[in-house]
C-alpha cells in the first residue's frame, strides 16, 4: 500500500513539473525550431560573409596569367634601296626576326584610385541589407509568435467549451437516470425520456466534434513549439497598451514599416552609384612580363620587363540608361512610399475595430455574468416546478442548457478578448517583456 502511495505521488509530481511550463518558453523553441527564422538567420551569414568580400574590391588585386601564341610569319623589316653613288644604288636589307612560337608570363597589380564612390556604396549597400534582412527576422518572429498565441488561446477556447459540454452531459445523464427510474414506476411518459435522451446525445455528438478540431490545434501547436499544449500554463494573459500608444509603437517600432525604410535607403544609394559611375573611374597598375619575344620583339631569346601606368575609365554614350535606370529607382521609390503610407492607414482603422470590439467585448462579459447568476437562479426555480409537475421536461431542459449556454459564452468572448490582444499586439510588432 505504501508502494502504490509513494508511485502516486510521483507521478502527481512529474505531471504537475511537466504541465507548468510558461509559454514564453514554448515560444522561444519555437523561434530556435522554425526554418523560415533559421534559413534568414542563414541569410544574414550570407550578408556578412558578402560585405567582407565587398570590402575587399576597393584594395588592390594581384593576378597572374600565361599565354601561347603562334604566328605563321614573322616578323620581316624591309629597307629602302641604298644610293651609293648618282644613278647607281643597292637593294636594303630585308630582315626577317621574331619567333613563331610566341610565350608570355605576366604578374599583374591593379589597385583602384578612384571609382565615384561607387565601390563604397556597394559596400553600404550590403550593410543596409543585414540591417533589412535583421527586421526581417523580427518580422517573422513577430508573425510566429502571434500564430503559436492565437493557437494557444483557439485551444483554450475549445477547451472552454469541452467543459461546458462535459457539464451538460453530466447534469442530462442525472436527469435521464431520474427519468428513467420514473418511467420504470409509470410516473413519466416515455416521450420525456426520449427526449432527454435526444438531448445527451446531441451533446455527445458535439463533443466529438470540438474534440476533433482541439486535437488539430494541439498537433498545431506541437509543430510549432515542438512543446505539448496540455503541458503548457493556462494562466497566461495577454497585455495590450491604449490605442494611441499602439497607432506610435507601431510607426516607430514595426518591422515592415522599417524593412520598407531600409529599401528606400538601398534605392537612394543605387542612384549614387549609377552617378558614380559617369565619373571617370581611375586606377592604377603595374605588371611583370617574361617571355618570348620580350620587349624587343626582334629577338627570340626570352627576356622580362616591367610596366605601369594609369587606366581611366569614361562613360561618355550609354542610350540614356543612367537616366532611365534613376527614373525606375523614383518610380520605386514612390511605390513603397504608397506601401507606407496604406499600411499605416490600414493599420489605424483596424485598431480603431479592434479596440472598439474589445470595449464591446468587456460589456458583454459583464452582462453575461449577470445573466448567468440569473439564468442558475431559473433553471433551480424550474427544476423545482417539474418535480411539481408544474412546467414540462423540455422547459426544465431548455433552463439547464441556457446555464451552460451562458457559461460558455462568457468564456469564449473573454478568450475572444484575449485573441483580439494578440491581434494588436501583433499587429503593432510589440512582444511581451520577459
Amino acid at each position: 500500500m505504501k508502494t502504490m502511495t509513494i508511485l502516486f505521488l510521483i507521478a502527481v509530481f512529474t505531471n504537475s513539473l511537466f504541465s507548468n511550463i510558461p509559454l514564453q518558453e514554448a515560444i522561444e523553441n519555437g523561434i530556435k525550431i522554425n526554418y523560415g527564422i533559421r534559413n534568414n538567420a542563414l541569410e544574414s551569414r550570407i550578408l556578412e560573409t558578402d560585405h567582407k568580400i565587398k570590402k575587399m574590391s576597393k584594395y588592390f588585386s594581384v593576378n597572374g596569367s600565361a599565354s601561347y601564341l603562334y604566328r605563321s610569319e614573322k616578323i620581316e623589316i624591309k629597307f629602302p634601296e641604298i644610293e651609293i653613288a648618282p644613278g647607281m644604288s643597292v637593294p636594303g636589307p630585308d630582315i626577317g626576326e621574331g619567333t613563331n612560337h610566341n610565350y608570355d608570363l605576366s604578374l599583374s597589380i591593379y589597385q583602384p584610385i578612384f571609382t565615384g564612390n561607387t565601390l563604397s556604396g556597394v559596400v553600404e549597400i550590403n550593410e543596409l541589407q543585414q540591417i533589412l534582412n535583421l527586421n526581417r527576422q523580427k518580422f517573422l518572429e513577430l508573425m510566429l509568435i502571434g500564430r503559436i498565441k492565437t493557437v494557444f488561446f483557439n485551444h483554450q477556447l475549445l477547451s472552454s467549451q469541452i467543459n461546458s459540454l462535459e457539464t451538460l452531459e453530466k447534469k442530462i445523464g442525472n436527469h435521464l437516470d431520474k427519468l428513467e427510474d420514473l418511467h420504470r414506476e409509470q410516473l413519466v411518459g416515455k416521450s420525456q425520456v426520449l427526449e432527454t435522451m435526444l438531448r445527451h446525445r446531441e451533446i455527445l455528438l458535439s463533443k466529438e466534434e470540438i474534440r476533433n478540431s482541439l486535437n488539430i490545434l494541439s498537433s498545431t501547436f506541437m509543430e510549432l513549439t515542438g512543446y505539448d499544449i496540455g503541458n503548457i500554463e493556462k494562466k497566461f494573459r495577454e497585455t495590450i497598451v491604449d490605442q494611441e500608444t499602439s497607432m506610435e509603437l507601431f510607426v516607430k517600432n514595426h518591422p515592415n514599416l522599417r524593412i520598407l525604410a531600409d529599401q528606400k535607403k538601398i534605392i537612394h544609394m543605387n542612384k549614387k552609384i549609377i552617378r558614380g559611375k559617369n565619373l571617370p573611374q581611375i586606377g592604377g597598375f603595374a605588371e611583370f612580363h617574361y617571355g618570348v619575344p620580350g620587349i624587343n620583339f626582334l629577338t627570340n631569346e626570352w627576356g622580362s620587363y616591367f610596366q605601369g601606368g594609369l587606366k581611366v575609365k569614361i562613360n561618355i554614350f550609354d542610350w540614356g540608361r543612367s537616366n532611365k535606370e534613376n527614373v525606375i529607382n523614383n518610380y520605386n521609390t514612390e511605390k513603397i512610399s504608397n506601401k507606407e503610407r496604406d499600411l499605416i492607414r490600414r493599420t489605424r482603422l483596424r485598431l480603431s475595430e479592434l479596440f472598439t470590439t474589445l470595449k464591446s467585448l468587456k460589456g458583454r462579459i459583464i452582462t453575461f455574468d449577470e445573466m448567468v447568476n440569473i439564468s442558475k437562479e431559473e433553471s433551480e426555480l424550474k427544476k423545482m416546478m417539474f418535480e411539481e409537475k408544474q412546467i414540462s421536461n423540455k422547459d426544465y431542459l431548455d433552463s439547464v442548457l441556457n446555464v451552460e449556454n451562458l457559461r460558455s459564452l462568457k468564456e469564449k468572448t473573454a478568450l475572444q478578448s484575449e485573441l483580439i490582444k494578440v491581434e494588436i499586439n501583433t499587429m503593432i510588432g510589440r512582444k511581451e517583456k520577459k
